[in-house]
């Protein structure tokens, strides 16, 4: 049972590590034959290189977000309130808005 517990331990830590940009990818193929006794497998390594960032298109994009969030706030104008459990409540002028409507 203590093996199995740490088998499962050290799946889920592989399992919940984020695959990390500017590294190596490898995929594998095999091919065995029963008739004649042979077996080939390819290895293929690539290189994942980090993403290029441009931080212009970066600016331009973060000034996009910030127009159609103010589109959306001046069009269903959210009020926020708590409720008797305190949480914290969102109630639109305009009715869809809870979905993502902006117009």
């Amino acid at each position: 049972m203590p093996v199995r517990k740490l088998v499962l331990a050290a799946a889920l830590v592989v399992w919940a590590s984020p695959s990390l940009a500017g590294t190596y990818m490898r995929a594998s193929s095999c091919k065995f034959s029963g008739s004649y006794g042979y077996s080939n497998c390819l290895t293929t390594w690539t290189h994942l290189p980090d993403p290029v960032r441009d931080p212009e298109q970066d600016r331009r994009d973060a000034i996009a977000r910030a127009k159609e969030n103010e589109k959306w706030t001046a069009f269903c104008k959210p009020t926020f309130a708590r409720d008797e459990y305190g949480v914290h409540r969102a109630s639109y002028a305009v009715t869809g808005c809870e979905f993502g409507r902006s117009e």
